[in-house]
């Protein structure tokens, strides 16, 4: 059991979208900028499309980059703050401390999206997995195309929670927005199906 957690925990951390992963490149220090309008709801959809369209996986981890720097960034200079704080437990540990600036993250900016993702994450490092579950719904409900947050959904259930059929249906909702899932091999195809 402790050699699958252990496979788990890092499976999960090599998530390129999932709740652990941060981005192959994650940004420095994402600045203020202003609140979601038709401007940044435009560029989310060509984000989508262009990962849609990509026709290889090196294309798709391009587009994946620029979703995540889009999610990442935080809707102002308190939740910035927050989320670094959040950023620098984690390195350390922390997992508590981590927690409870995230906490306050999500009572600051509650339609922060990433900030749910995040605080999913740093549950699922505690072992707290219906903790990062709710998280993970709230992330959805706020970012339905999450797909980081679906495939870490998805398992959770798989690994931690021995649920295989959420876990599948989690992964296949996953890849039907990012068809480069990384995690697109732990799918069990229907029979004739091919993935």
């Amino acid at each position: 059991m402790a050699h699958r957690t252990i496979s788990a925990l890092v499976a999960l951390a090599l998530l390129a979208g999932g709740i652990v992963a941060a981005p192959a490149a994650e940004p420095e220090s994402p600045s203020f900028v202003p609140p979601p309008g038709k401007q940044s709801a435009a560029e989310r959809e060509a984000l989508f499309s262009a990962l849609a369209a990509a026709k290889s996986d090196f294309e798709a981890r391009a587009v994946e980059d620029r979703l995540w720097k889009f999610w990442l960034t935080p809707p102002d200079e308190e939740s910035r703050k927050l989320l670094e704080a959040s950023r620098r437990a984690n390195l350390e540990f922390n997992y508590n401390l981590s927690i409870l600036n995230l906490k306050e993250l999500t009572e600051h900016a509650p339609d922060y999206s990433e900030g749910w993702n995040q605080l999913a994450t740093v549950f699922f490092l505690a072992g707290a997995y219906d903790a990062s579950l709710k998280a993970i719904e709230r992330t959805l409900a706020l970012e339905p195309k999450h797909y980081g947050a679906l495939a870490g959904k998805g398992l959770i259930y798989l690994w931690m929670l021995g649920d295989e059929a959420k876990g599948q249906k989690a992964l296949k909702e996953a890849l039907a927005i990012n068809p480069w899932l990384k995690e697109r091999n732990l799918i069990k195809p229907e029979p004739g199906q091919k993935i």
